[in-house]
């Protein structure tokens, strides 16, 4: 028999998020432009800026013109900013392949102590991002804690990173949320087109119901001057319920999403009543050619 391994939720208090639907104007500024953001969202008590998927440069700049600036070097302006603005952040850029022309599409998630966290390298490229040099990756998944408390009142949450399309893979968000990795909550930076809302409306909320989780999903506006209108906004966050804690937004705004997301009585109640990860059968799974035993632990909330 598969073994249930219990993973109790993370949250001791809500976080307060800031997801950040815009684009940047001048991709030579970005660093200036996103700290103002960043200074916007501590402002109104973020506890962490989430960002659109390469939200640097954007990819409006990069199909075009590519980006020049060296990861090492993003990466540490990236952390001087969550440091100095007080504040987590989860940046998506474009990362330049070692001794390679291609570029990994990347989110960093960085500590308000301006510790780098995590490191995540997209894994489904959809439609013409290879053609974009775009490459992607097999790394493994991870999830970390991310500390958005104090010395008095520690509030540590699992928290992971995956990247517009591969939230749309059931398979992505069940790895994350069943044991050992455990994830509370999922920050997904994405560049999701006009074609496809429903993601955004239909598959996220559905994600976040089937694993008992909070997502935070964040997209480009709907605007000329990115990419003459191709994305559609709706940036959201969902809670294991299925409903939207905020959002989505509409098509075009360029706003702060800011909201505050954790557990209620009700949301514990309502995960108990419906235990999905915990009912689940990895070893007749296993028997129809799917999941791992032994690596597929299921899981409930406590």
């Amino acid at each position: 028999m598969a073994t249930a391994a219990s993973c109790p939720n993370s949250f001791n208090r809500p976080i307060r998020l800031a997801l950040w639907q815009g684009a940047l104007h001048d991709p030579t500024s970005w660093v200036t432009e996103l700290r103002a953001f960043a200074s916007s969202a501590k402002s109104q008590g973020a506890d962490l800026l989430l960002t659109p998927e390469l939200c640097v440069p954007g990819f409006h700049f990069f199909g075009r013109n590519g980006f020049s600036d060296k990861p090492a070097e993003v990466e540490e302006h990236v952390c001087r900013i969550a440091k100095e603005e007080g504040l987590a952040v989860c940046i998506g850029y474009a990362e330049r392949r070692q001794g390679s022309e291609s570029f990994w599409n990347t989110a960093i998630l960085v500590d308000r102590a301006g510790s780098l966290k995590l490191r995540y390298r997209k894994h489904h490229l959809w439609g013409n991002e290879a053609g974009l040099g775009l490459v992607a990756s097999s790394e493994d998944l991870q999830v970390v804690d991310l500390d958005i408390g104090t010395a008095s009142a520690p509030n540590v949450i699992r928290t992971s990173v995956l990247i517009c399309y591969d939230v749309e893979y059931p398979e992505m968000v069940r790895i994350l949320s069943c044991a050992p990795r455990c994830v509370d909550l999922l920050l997904v930076p994405t560049a999701l087109p006009y074609t496809e809302p429903n993601a955004a409306t239909k598959i996220v909320p559905a994600r976040a119901m089937e694993n008992r989780i909070f997502i935070a999903y964040c997209n480009y506006p709907c605007i000329p001057r990115v990419d003459g209108e191709y994305f559609c906004g709706h940036s959201c966050v969902a809670g294991p319920d299925a409903e939207f804690v905020a959002g989505p937004c509409s098509w075009e705004e360029e706003r702060l999403l800011v909201c505050d997301a954790g557990w209620t009585e009700h949301l514990h109640w309502l995960a108990g009543e419906t235990p999905y990860l915990q009912d689940r059968r990895p070893e007749f799974y296993s028997s129809q050619g799917h999941c791992q035993i032994g690596r597929d632990a299921a899981r409930s909330r406590g």
